[in-house]
């Protein structure tokens, strides 16, 4: 999925997964995000992507410029699965009566050729982690992870992800390397209770590395027995297996 249409290095061993606050601040009141994915047929995305642009970009624009929405985006899968979306858009808002009034506007546009034998499906999300630099990016890529915690682990969970996670995010974020980051679970289940996903948005394919980098140094910084540590506390509160990572391009990316 793309909103937040992300995941952390490989490399860290620990698992990490779209953004609209302030560098500084933390999300006083509720952000919800509505996130729509279509998986394409090769032949149709040139039509598809011009019947957005066309019909479903004015009415996002519409909506942010008027403070109904905090931010909207757009993305393309860049490593594709042979189930999973090809295109995805969301938006965001601090009501929930914010996100269907959008979704009320785009249903008001008739369906588009492009759009034939395309598989769909909806996330409506809730940020527990919402962090972005405002006018940073416009676009670049997305990586979102996703996480299924263990039943009455969220707190143990989240309290290693604060520990040895946010330290490093927070600094690639003051310096610019990447846009944003954060936490979404589903407000709406249509997966696990216990799923979270982790993403980090960052505004070139260059920030990548560099967010790589990062996550290596600080792993060089503990011990080996330290590390394996860590990551068997990780593994003592998740379900390992039902991990999995998404790195989607950014197309369109606007905040308010």
């Amino acid at each position: 999925m793309f909103h937040r249409i992300l995941a952390l290095p490989a490399a860290v061993c620990l698992p990490v997964l779209v953004p609209s606050l302030a560098v500084g601040q933390q999300p006083e009141q509720a952000v919800y995000t509505f996130v729509a994915e279509w998986s394409v047929p090769r032949a149709q995305w040139a039509d598809f992507s011009s019947f957005w642009e066309k019909n479903a970009k004015p009415v996002l624009d519409r909506m942010v410029a008027g403070g109904t929405l905090l931010e909207w985006g757009r993305s393309v899968a860049v490593v594709h699965t042979e189930e999973g979306a090809t295109h995805s858009s969301w938006w965001s808002a601090t009501t929930l009566a914010g996100t269907q009034r959008v979704l009320e506007e785009l249903l008001k546009i008739p369906p588009s050729p492009a759009m034939t034998g395309t598989r769909h499906r909806d996330y409506l999300l809730r940020s527990l982690v919402y962090r972005v630099r405002p006018g940073l990016a416009s676009s670049g890529y997305f990586q979102l992870s996703y996480t299924q915690v263990q039943p009455g682990k969220g707190r143990q969970w989240r309290e290693l992800w604060d520990k040895y996670m946010k330290p490093t995010l927070e600094q690639l974020l003051a310096d610019g390397t990447i846009a944003g980051y954060g936490i979404d679970v589903e407000h709406v289940h249509t997966r696990s209770a216990g799923g979270r996903y982790s993403w980090v948005f960052v505004p070139n394919a260059e920030a990548l590395d560099k967010v790589e980098a990062a996550f290596e140094a600080a792993r060089g910084n503990v011990t080996p027995e330290a590390g394996r540590g860590i990551a068997a506390a990780f593994a003592e509160v998740t379900v390992p297996e039902a991990h999995r990572d998404t790195l989607e391009r950014v197309v369109d990316y606007v905040h308010r």
